[in-house]
């Protein structure tokens, strides 16, 4: 009887761990995330100011029509912060370090709760990545605390 307790315990164990919605109770407890952000582009003003933003939503920061740059964050966890940044600029196009306009939360910059992120010119459109080393004019940074 035991034997099948337990059995049963494990089935269960196995099946809420493989489901998609599977998070950490830190995750569920805070459906919640405070984000305060700037983005300092060269030449152009300081954009800065706080936002809530939902676990697995899309949660749009920026949306300046006088600076022309859109930044938005979809964040996967709090606990190991984990998630995409994206940004949309124009005159002049802008990338990550990465040359996309997209990139992993996990891969900035900064402390436990603060990711730094640069800006460079021009974006990388190309499916491949030459094994050429490219200088890339810095044209500013993101900051984020979580």
């Amino acid at each position: 009887m035991a034997t099948r307790i337990s059995s049963v315990f494990a089935v269960l164990a196995v099946t809420i761990l493989l489901s998609p919605d599977c998070g950490s109770a830190g995750d569920k407890a805070q459906p919640d995330v405070p984000v305060a952000y700037g983005v300092l582009i060269d030449g152009k003003e300081p954009v800065y100011g706080q936002q809530v933003c939902h676990i697995h939503s899309r949660c749009q920061l920026v949306d300046d029509q006088k600076t022309h740059v859109e930044v938005s964050v979809t964040i996967e966890s709090t606990q190991r912060l984990s998630g995409e940044i994206s940004i949309q600029c124009s005159e002049p196009d802008c990338s990550f370090l990465n040359g996309r306009t997209s990139a992993r939360l996990e891969s900035a910059a900064g402390g436990e709760r603060a990711r730094r992120f640069e800006l460079y010119a021009g974006e990388d459109a190309s499916f491949t990545n030459d094994l050429v080393y490219r200088t890339r004019a810095s044209i500013g940074r993101i900051l984020i605390l979580f």
